[in-house]
């Protein structure tokens, strides 16, 4: 095969696998299949790092069911990625104001009940959101029997990772449900990003452009991420805001 023969070869092979590309890239995506809850560390209550302003701060791990790829999954935009099993992680907590509280006053102790996604499966929205956190009335637990309650639960609270020495030496993992959900791809409704938890100092960050896939095409979204945090030791810059909900 002379040169320009195999030139010719080369840009026609090319052209063919281009063509078999965009043909097959033009076919519906049949199904596909939710992929294991992912790590994820939250606050314990909300999904948006904040803190009542008479509680502790408390961040945990839990994992969730936020991914999709191909598989079980209906390839329109109503599949969303749900748990299928969960467990309930339990936390209680002090009212912060209770050191200033007059004695003769009762104490004030808070109960948080966090899901823990084991499985996941394809479903609705609120199937998930249901799946978060569970709500109970006012979250409070008083004082007639709960004082002794709360002391023999307190030992049973999962790790809180802001009293961990080494918290601040790498961002956490976060996903986030992107604003325009309803007409993304169900392998696109979440995007994964990393933050400083709130106290941390954020020493570098960037942004990324990932490709989104709705049912009217292709999109762009910015995805920030913190790279890298250091403790706050009253030199550095100003850590995290602590968000009150």
């Amino acid at each position: 095969m002379d040169a320009l023969t195999r030139e010719h070869f080369i840009l026609m092979y090319t052209i063919a696998l281009l063509i078999g590309q965009n043909a097959y890239s033009n076919l519906p995506i049949l199904r596909s299949f939710v992929l294991g809850p992912q790590r994820e560390v939250v606050s314990i209550y909300d999904d948006n790092f904040s803190t009542p302003s008479s509680r502790p701060q408390y961040f945990i791990e839990v994992y969730r069911c936020v991914k999709i790829e191909v598989g079980e999954c209906s390839s329109d935009s109503e599949g969303y990625p749900v748990p299928n099993k969960t467990e309930e992680i339990e936390i209680v907590v002090p009212d912060i104001t209770n050191k200033d509280r007059d004695p003769n006053n009762e104490k004030k102790f808070y109960k948080y009940v966090v899901y823990n996604h084991t499985s996941c499966k394809c479903g609705n929205l609120t199937n998930r959101n249901k799946k978060l956190y569970k709500t109970t009335t006012d979250n409070e637990v008083f004082l007639a029997t709960t004082e002794v309650y709360f002391n023999a639960s307190y030992a049973n609270n999962p790790v809180n990772l802001i009293r961990q020495c080494n918290v601040c030496n790498s961002p956490q993992p976060r996903y986030n449900l992107i604003h325009e959900h309803v007409e993304a791809l169900p392998q696109y409704k979440y995007l994964a990003y990393e933050q400083c938890l709130p106290g941390c100092v954020v020493v570098e960050k960037d942004a990324t452009l990932k490709n989104i896939q709705f049912t009217s095409g292709d999109g762009l979204k910015i995805v920030t991420n913190d790279i890298s945090c250091k403790a706050y030791d009253g030199r550095n810059k100003d850590p995290q805001k602590i968000r009150f909900a």
